[in-house]
């Protein structure tokens, strides 16, 4: 789930009001729990204080205050002005009873405010009370430094009443739902207060509530984007496969919700009955305690739509509403659930289906459209699978989310299998799962192997051909595949598509692109794999060349992935060669997806030399980008093996003599560069393309070697000669975004010059920091440059370097800002998984220099969960973010730096 926001310091400033108001709620139910064994006949909340106890002879009044540092007598002045006025009326005789007033804090008082209340002119009836300091009256708890310690002492309170079918920490939330909907002026309490005589009758009602609600699981992982129970709308339709998570989640919601609430599985009752069971039971339930009421709505005779009716009326009368919960939905005609649902407007219900085609009717007849639950985020399985003891870094649990589409179910059992079978390797989970050699059927193949029989022999054919595609398809498109596949006439097709359609099997997307559902594709794959190699094959060529076609119209990164599986599948070396060969295809991260088989590929014999000495050089590139040396040097070899042996061309030559040299560059050895260069001279074709080439790795080469001044000299010619290549001018760049730059550029096809032109400023950008000097906006313009050729990995790369410069230079906020408003929604959005943990962990940093230390926890333990399946580079670098968090805490980083006054900065 992304976890970036527009406006970090507001969103800072919400917490804390929400933080405030949760620690509130909950003393006033730590109040509620003791009231009755300490005299208390009213608590009233959100009236003149936050919380008022009122007793016999007195009234206390309570204004609750949370902090996160020691409290100020400026945090309670206007309190106390407050509390003068409220002591006035008492004294005039306009309220009864004595008065007595307690400031309740988290945090200890400072010196001043403490100074003050020991001085004797501060009144005698304001006590100041806070952790650790005896609470003046029994009927007052003792404040709690934390929420956490807050709940667990309304917990303890909660297991003391004989409730034993509802869980303490149920009733808590439950109560602290009550008092928010009180504190906000919403029926049952509209006037703020609770009379401690009813507060059994109260707890009770809370039970009946949930009584019939199938128990939530032990521990809960919510959905994303999860909806709340209770809403305006009259009905819902939520739908969702077996193994969805909807009746856990419509559990656990009920758990907090503050509406009055009723659960009916109604998958046996028959549809004319289903007004009168429901209405009949409905009332029982809310009305049951008031006899008279009871009768009034159960008269002899009534139908069941009466009887709704009757409930929905007497609702109005005391201001409520209810929540009527109706699972199994798709079993009952439509038309007895428009019947039900009709019958009263104080009655909102929530229907739970499973994909049927009674889901187009029930949207139709009811004038609805469905909803659904969107399955567990990519965090929210790698907590799952860490606390079963699996280990995977975030592209494995992206892997594991497309195979399970994120059901909670098939992600926790699939991860469960993992745990038990592949010594808990996420990775090696998915791979079975990819390559259907896993020997335990997970329960997504168990349960919807009921969903797969019912279909006819064109719509398993349809699945089968179609799950090899995990990217939606043009309804051209997959009638293409599936007659080249199947011979399955368009006719045939069609039908297949819209039956799969009504059952939930296929996801639609725009006006006609779909997908077989994630869920399904499994059980598809393996229909397939059944029909034998040869529509195995037929399947994969025709997804191959449906891509080939589209690609070149309409650029999209997920069939670029697609297709690249395709190839490897298919065993299609020459085209695979040639990609990895282009800058672009390593910078949007397509490399990983066919490493291993380029590994393969350069060790065959029976490949043609000219593609296995390519297949290295985009092996050797890769190697560089990473950073990683240990395996450039006897590739290098080997692809000059491969040129001696074969006689290759001048190309390859090229290509093998410039990586070595920047490579000898690394290793400072000085000797082998200048050879290099000087052979290179000889050979290198004196075009401007070639030769720009060249002075760029020229310049890389002295970057490795340390003669920074040289560098910057050699990319400063190169970044002027990009400039005018492009037809730009500096000022051009300067303050615009790519947006306004693309129409000044000259000429077409710009992305190669785009990219080189972001390269060189990149590099001058290090060798000025080298130098120890301040490289000005040259790195804010090579991600411009890189976003507009969308070298994705070099921008995020950039990014991460520019947030570290602006560390550096004091500026915390503008590093935010950086991360914020360009690098997240770059790297969460495409999902670009290599990135994802290292950004987030900087995040953090980055928060903490900002002083926002509890943010900066809570985003290093969302990332706990990955840290065991991260690399040894990714486990240390996680382990020095969370050490250097840790140290800024005890260590505070130098102020903000300030722009001067003279350039718009806040003046003294």
């Amino acid at each position: 789930m992304e976890t970036f926001n527009l406006d970090a310091r507001q969103l800072a400033r919400i917490e804390a009001v929400h933080r405030g108001f949760l620690y509130q709620h909950l003393y006033a139910a730590a109040c509620l729990f003791r009231a009755a064994r300490s005299g208390v006949t009213h608590i009233v909340v959100e009236n003149d204080e936050d919380v008022e106890v009122v007793l016999p002879d007195r009234r206390i009044y309570a204004q609750v205050k949370t902090r996160g540092s020691r409290l100020m007598f400026s945090d309670v002045e206007g309190a106390l002005t407050r509390f003068n006025e409220i002591r006035a009326e008492h004294v005039a005789g306009r309220r009864s009873g004595a008065c007595q007033f307690v400031i309740v804090s988290n945090t200890a008082l400072g010196p001043d405010l403490a100074k003050r209340a020991k001085n004797s002119a501060w009144p005698a009836d304001v006590t100041l009370v806070h952790p650790g300091c005896a609470s003046p009256d029994a009927a007052l708890p003792e404040p709690w430094e934390t929420i956490g310690e807050a709940f667990e002492a309304c917990r303890a309170a909660a297991e003391t009443l004989p409730f034993s079918v509802l869980a303490p920490e149920t009733l808590v939330w439950k109560l602290a739902g009550r008092i928010l909907a009180a504190s906000a002026g919403i029926e049952p309490n509209p006037n703020h207060t609770f009379v401690v005589g009813a507060l059994p009758d109260l707890f009770e009602q809370l039970v009946v509530q949930l009584h019939d609600f199938p128990a939530p699981p032990l521990r809960y992982r919510p959905q994303e984007q999860e909806p709340a129970l209770a809403s305006v709308h009259h009905v819902r339709l939520v739908v969702g496969f077996s193994g969805a998570g909807k009746t856990s989640w419509v559990s656990q919601m009920a758990l907090h919700a503050t509406d009055r609430l009723a659960y009916y599985d109604v998958a046996d009752i028959s549809g004319p009955a289903l007004a009168s069971a429901v209405a009949r039971e409905l009332a029982a339930r809310m009305f049951g305690s008031r006899g008279g009421t009871l009768g009034e709505i159960l008269l002899p005779g009534a139908s069941g739509t009466e009887v709704l009716f009757a409930i929905g009326r007497h609702l109005a009368d005391d201001g409520l509403t209810a929540t009527v919960v109706l699972d199994n939905a798709h079993r009952v005609a439509p038309g007895d659930i428009a019947s039900l649902v009709g019958a009263s407007q104080q009655l909102r219900f929530v229907l739970l289906a499973q994909p049927s085609p009674s889901i187009a009717q029930l949207e139709a007849t009811l004038g609805i459209s469905a909803e659904r639950l969107l399955g567990w985020s990519n965090e929210t399985a790698a907590a799952e699978g860490a606390s079963l003891g699996c280990r995977g870094n975030f592209a494995d649990y992206e892997r594991l989310l497309k195979l399970t589409a994120g059901l909670p179910l098939y992600v926790q059992n699939a991860l469960k299998i993992a745990a038990a079978s592949y010594d808990g390797s996420v990775d090696r989970l998915c791979t079975a799962l990819e390559e259907r050699t896993h020997i335990v059927e997970t329960a997504q193949e168990l349960i919807l192997a009921d969903v797969f029989d019912t279909f006819n022999e064109n719509e398993r054919r349809a699945v089968a051909a179609l799950s090899l595609s995990d990217v939606p398809l043009a309804q051209a498109e997959a009638t293409t595949v599936l007659q080249r596949t199947f011979g399955t006439a368009p006719a045939d097709a069609a039908a297949a598509y819209r039956r799969l359609r009504s059952s939930g099997s296929i996801q639609i997307f725009g006006v006609d692109r779909f997908k077989i559902h994630d869920a399904i594709r499994p059980l598809g794959r393996a229909f397939l794999n059944a029909c034998g190699s040869a529509a195995v094959k037929t399947a994969q060529e025709a997804i191959r060349d449906l891509l080939m076609v589209a690609l070149p119209k309409e650029h999209d990164r997920q069939r670029v992935f697609l297709l690249l599986r395709m190839f490897v599948a298919l065993g299609n070396v020459k085209p695979l060669v040639e990609m990895a060969t282009d800058e672009l295809f390593h910078e949007l991260g397509y490399m990983n997806e066919i490493s291993t088989f380029l590994t393969e590929a350069a060790a065959c014999p029976d490949i043609a030399a000219e593609d296995r000495f390519w297949a290295l050089d985009g092996l050797v590139f890769a190697h560089f980008k990473a950073g990683d040396d240990t395996e450039i040097r006897s590739k290098l070899d080997r692809m000059d093996e491969l040129i001696k042996a074969n006689n290759l061309g001048q190309s390859e030559r090229l290509a093998v003599a410039m990586k070595r040299m920047v490579f000898a560059a690394r290793d400072k050895d000085v000797a082998t560069v200048k050879r290099i260069m000087i052979e290179l001279r000889h050979v290198l074709p004196q075009t401007p393309q070639h030769l720009r080439v060249a002075k760029y790795n020229y310049a890389h080469a002295l970057f490795e070697l340390g003669m920074m001044d040289e560098c910057v000299s050699a990319t400063l010619d190169l970044i002027a000669e990009y400039y005018d290549l492009l037809g730009l001018r500096l000022a051009d760049v300067m303050g615009k975004n790519p947006d306004k730059i693309f129409p000044l550029l000259k000429g077409e096809n710009h992305t190669d010059d785009l990219k080189h032109l972001a390269d060189s400023l990149d590099l001058q950008s290090k060798a000025v920091k080298a130098t120890g000097n301040n490289p000005g906006l040259a790195p804010i313009h090579a991600m411009k440059f890189y976003s507009m050729a969308q070298s994705l990995d070099s921008f995020a790369r950039v990014g991460q370097e520019l947030v570290d410069d602006f560390i550096g230079r004091n500026d915390y906020v503008g590093a935010r800002d950086v991360i914020e408003r360009n690098l997240m929604p770059t790297i969460m959005g495409l999902k670009l998984a290599g990135r994802v943990i290292p950004l987030r962990s900087q995040y953090a940093v980055v928060l903490a220099y900002c002083g926002a230390f509890d943010a900066a926890d809570a985003e290093m333990a969302r990332l706990v969960p990955y840290e065991s399946g991260l690399d040894a580079r990714g486990q240390w670098e996680l382990r020095n973010q969370r050490a250097l968090v840790a140290h800024l805490k005890d260590n505070p980083p130098p102020p903000q730096w300030q722009m001067p006054p003279k350039l718009g900065g806040p003046s003294t």
